[in-house]
């Protein structure tokens, strides 16, 4: 059920999600007006636990800064410090009660809130981060048990998408399942944790901050990332070896609206945001996360200590995906019930038609098979 391994840019939004999202109206919320409001300006307040130097940072300034150009300056985002207000985990919660009029965490720490994005965690899905993430709005946008999680929660869905690439950095090579039979690693997401240890791996639980003194000390020798990991935590100090085994996104951010304030803002303001949206999730996100990626895999190339940049053979992963996939799908729909998303097998269903679109209409790249080539080449 894997979608592409070398899948190329950005899956046009279909025209029924754009009429979903522009036919939302009305409401008082923290932007008092409606359509009798037009004229009037506002100040979002955003809450973020998104570090200027990463990828993402780009991204959500990217869409701030439409909001406020393509309105004339009558929309204001006031941009807070990472956590200042909010820790990471709360973000979500801050949205919801209006302590924020938008935010932008990981939508993990928040699991339970959002069941519908949590399908993105499910491994060997989709290695194309551009694909997932219009995936990704199209069924959050179109599905009626996933609108309805988003009402009842509160919150006006923004988009989602992955942190980038999954990657394995180690000491030495780590070419198949085999080798991670008792492999200690840091891994975290919705499923991952479960695909390693379903295979006989050791998954050893730490913070981010935390990871280059428990690798030091020995307390894990590998770990499940992103190129953030290597570059951005120094873990390519430690781990000469990077590898994509295959598995595609743990994870994802989220952007999200207050409900209530995104119904109220003006009628010519929602359209700015209906309009802005779209472009964010239709490829214009990821244009700037991918600058700071390359970025990242110059850095990561140029390193001294690194060894070596690869990727599973295609049988290999394989071998892994059909090995754990099966069940993992079943506990997420499983877990997904649990968290109130109605039907979650036919959203799942929803969702993996959407990831067949993406392969099917648009060009997308996993970044990582552009750096291994990179690396081969220099």
């Amino acid at each position: 059920m894997t979608v592409g391994r070398r899948m190329k840019s950005a899956l046009a939004i279909s025209a029924a999600g754009l009429l979903a999202l522009t036919a939302c109206s009305g409401g008082s919320g923290g932007a008092s007006g409606g359509s009798s409001a037009e004229g009037e300006s506002i100040t979002i307040n955003s809450m973020t636990m998104v570090l200027p130097n990463t990828p993402t940072a780009p991204a959500v300034e990217w869409f701030f800064n439409e909001l406020e150009e393509r309105s004339d300056g009558r929309i204001t985002v006031d941009r807070t410090e990472p956590e200042s207000i909010c820790k990471a985990p709360e973000i979500a919660q801050c949205v919801i009660d209006g302590r924020a009029d938008m935010g932008v965490s990981i939508s993990d720490y928040s699991a339970s809130l959002f069941p519908s994005v949590a399908v993105a965690g499910i491994p060997f899905m989709v290695d194309s981060p551009q694909a997932l993430m219009s995936a990704l709005y199209e069924v959050n946008q179109n599905n009626e048990s996933a609108v309805a999680q988003w009402e009842n929660n509160g919150i006006e869905f923004m988009g989602a998408w992955s942190p980038g690439t999954t990657i394995m950095g180690s000491k030495g090579a780590i070419d198949g399942v085999d080798d991670l039979k008792g492999l200690k690693l840091r891994a975290i997401g919705s499923s991952l944790p479960s695909a390693f240890d379903m295979v006989g791996a050791n998954v050893v639980s730490m913070p981010a901050a935390e990871s280059y003194e428990n690798i030091e000390r020995g307390v894990a020798d590998a770990v499940a990332w992103t190129i953030d990991g290597a570059v951005d935590y120094k873990l390519m100090e430690q781990l000469d070896t990077w590898t994509d085994p295959g598995v595609g996104a743990y994870t994802t951010f989220a952007l999200w609206m207050n409900k209530s304030f995104y119904d109220g803002m003006p009628d010519d303001l929602r359209t700015i945001v209906d309009e802005v949206r779209d472009e964010f999730n239709a490829g214009k996100a990821m244009e700037e996360f991918n600058k700071v990626t390359e970025q990242q895999c110059s850095t990561l190339i140029d390193f001294p200590n690194t060894a070596n940049l690869t990727a599973w053979s295609e049988s290999a992963t394989d071998e892994w995906k059909d090995l754990v996939q099966e069940q993992l799908i079943t506990d997420y729909i499983a877990q997904s019930e649990t968290d109130g998303l109605t039907d979650a097998q036919s959203y799942f269903d929803d969702y993996v038609a959407a990831l067949d679109a993406a392969a099917a209409s648009a060009e997308a790249q996993n970044p990582f098979a552009a750096c291994i080539d990179r690396f081969d080449a220099k």
